[in-house]
């Protein structure tokens, strides 16, 4: 079994377990039975939420001890000393779980004196803040670093450093805020020629719109999912015992999420490829800046097409070409899979970093891996 093979085996039984859990829970209302003497104060929803991301975290370590550390080592393609590891790992895991709890707390707080509307509305305005900070929280729960910042074209663009190979950048702030953001890494071991193709790219991807489809999608998606899933039995925003029901529902929801959303993710990944190709792109130059991207993803050039339709948001190396080669005029929605993931920490989703691409690697769980 290859290392890419062996990612997407723990990612499906790490969403597997989740899901299957979140729904047994809902069936026997664990919920309900659980938090049932709680009283409605800032106290009591402290303890709870605690419990409630306690429980999470703990179900979750030995997935991310797998996916974080044994793999990469099993495998050989990166083994840091544990003690890295582990000291990455306790402070994404209590950063993030600080920020779940926070979520929470300002829920039900906005539920108890606002309703649902008022905590739709604060969840739109924290996701808000997420993409304006994306960059900033990366650095603050993964541990990465900024290494050089500059100008270009009118557009800041930030080199950030950090371990992990599968770190890919992307995009931080608002539509008409962007910054863009590349691995340290890339500069010094990418030849200039595809470090250039890919600062071409992400402008392209500004200038297309398609990452402001991306990001609108996915906060439309989460909002949605949330406000039906508060308004399932039991559910709601005014208890504990009602937002964890709302959080499981919502779990499931993102579960649909996982399922439709990498469609048009990769059919983001094929518009701005016809871009490159319409500008004179030549594929050769297309074929070697994908290549050497692989290389430091999952090395998998090539996966059947039943797995990637079902599974992946970035297209192999192989689709990429072989839709090169052709006309398409299709529209996507930019990384609108990821997006869903990372914005669904307000709403208490808890798939957010079960996918296999950021299992148990803390600099991958705000900037999800992009093409």
């Amino acid at each position: 079994m290859t290392y890419a093979r062996a990612r997407l085996c723990l990612g499906i039984g790490a969403v597997g377990l989740i899901v299957v859990l979140a729904s047994v829970s809902l069936l026997l209302n664990w919920p309900q039975r659980v938090f049932a003497g709680f009283a409605p104060t800032l106290y009591f929803d402290a303890i709870g939420l605690i419990w409630i991301i306690a429980l999470y975290s703990s179900l979750h370590f030995p997935l991310d001890y797998i996916g974080g550390y044994w793999l990469p080592c099993h495998y050989s393609r990166q083994c840091l000393m544990f003690s890295f590891f582990a000291s990455q790992y306790i402070r994404g895991f209590l950063l993030q779980g600080a920020f779940l709890i926070c979520s929470g707390l300002i829920i039900l707080q906005a539920g108890r004196y606002g309703g649902r509307p008022t905590v739709i509305v604060l969840l739109a305005a924290v996701m808000l803040a997420m993409i304006e900070g994306q960059d900033w929280l990366a650095r603050l729960i993964g541990g990465l670093s900024v290494s050089s910042s500059e100008w270009i074209e009118g557009r800041r663009v930030l080199m950030i450093s950090g371990m992990d190979n599968g770190f890919s950048g992307g995009f931080a702030g608002l539509p008409g805020r962007e910054r863009i953001i590349f691995p340290a890494l890339w500069q010094k071991i990418l030849p200039k020629s595809v470090m250039g193709l890919q600062m071409e790219r992400r402008s392209s991807i500004i200038n297309a719109g398609c990452r402001f489809r991306g990001l609108g999608l996915a906060m439309a998606w989460n909002l949605c999912g949330f406000y039906l899933s508060s308004i399932l039995p039991g559910a709601g925003v005014a208890s504990v015992a009602e937002l964890f029901r709302t959080s499981l529902g919502f779990t499931l929801w993102c579960f649909l999420g996982l399922l439709l959303l990498p469609t048009l993710s990769r059919k983001a990944v094929f518009e701005m490829d016809q871009v490159a190709r319409s500008s004179g792109l030549p594929e050769e130059e297309f074929a070697l800046m994908l290549s050497e991207l692989d290389q430091l993803q999952d090395d998998e050039p090539n996966r059947p097409l039943s797995v990637e339709a079902i599974f992946h948001p970035i297209p192999s190396v192989q689709s990429r070409l072989q839709r090169f080669r052709h006309a398409w005029n299709g529209k996507g929605a930019w990384n609108v899979a990821r997006y869903a993931l990372y914005l669904s920490w307000p709403c208490l989703g808890f798939l957010n970093r079960a996918a296999h691409c950021n299992t148990g690697r803390p600099e991958l769980w705000v900037m999800l891996p992009v093409d």
